[in-house]
């Protein structure tokens, strides 16, 4: 799925990092778990785990058809969605075979996990923090979401990977742009947080 950021920013604020697994009502552990996520037979994104054998990650990935997520030692798990939310581009994935007790990621400085588990070399900069306008270049419709603008090597299939400042997860990563490099465009955590309630 290709998507078109048009982006309008908004007054730059301190960015505050909110743990995710925080909105399922657990407590915070050091870091996010990370686990591949396959639809359509492809690895095609990352995601977190959450808490209650649920992992989330972003909906573009996950299509209509079965997806299985691989856990830490690469086992392969079924996974159904249990809820999507195309403006955000997240779902939300029931795993219940999943045991999340994965390494977690440990933060430093704000950090980008791909679904290996790895980091990449160097920290990933928030370059600010926007109001973006996204349009899905296959349906033509356009969704508003807050998003933090990011400079780092951003690959194919980083869709989904959590950005970690401090052990917390401030960010997922939905897209990278085509006309700049090293340039992607995370969900900012906070408006993740009701989704995953």
């Amino acid at each position: 799925m290709t998507w078109t950021v048009r982006l309008a920013a908004c007054g730059v604020a301190v960015l505050a990092a909110s743990a995710v697994g925080r909105a399922t009502a657990e407590p915070p552990r050091a870091g996010p778990v990370i686990v591949a996520v396959e639809a359509r037979g492809l690895q095609s994104a990352t995601g977190v785990v959450v808490g209650g054998r649920r992992v989330v990650t972003v909906a573009h990935a996950v299509g209509d058809g079965p997806v299985v997520v691989r856990d830490s030692r690469g086992a392969a798990h079924p996974a159904r969605v249990v809820r999507r939310d195309e403006e955000l581009d997240l779902a939300l994935l029931a795993v219940p075979a999943l045991h999340d007790d994965g390494p977690p990621v440990l933060g430093g400085p704000r950090l980008l996990v791909r679904r290996d588990g790895t980091a990449i070399a160097e920290p990933v900069v928030v370059r600010r923090r926007l109001d973006a306008r996204v349009r899905d270049a296959a349906t033509d419709t356009v969704a508003r979401r807050p998003v933090l603008e990011l400079s780092g090597d951003i690959r194919p299939g980083d869709s989904g990977a959590p950005v970690v400042d401090g052990g917390r997860v401030a960010g997922i990563v939905f897209a990278r742009s085509r006309e700049r490099e090293r340039v992607a465009y995370a969900l900012d955590a906070e408006a993740a947080a009701p989704f995953l309630r």
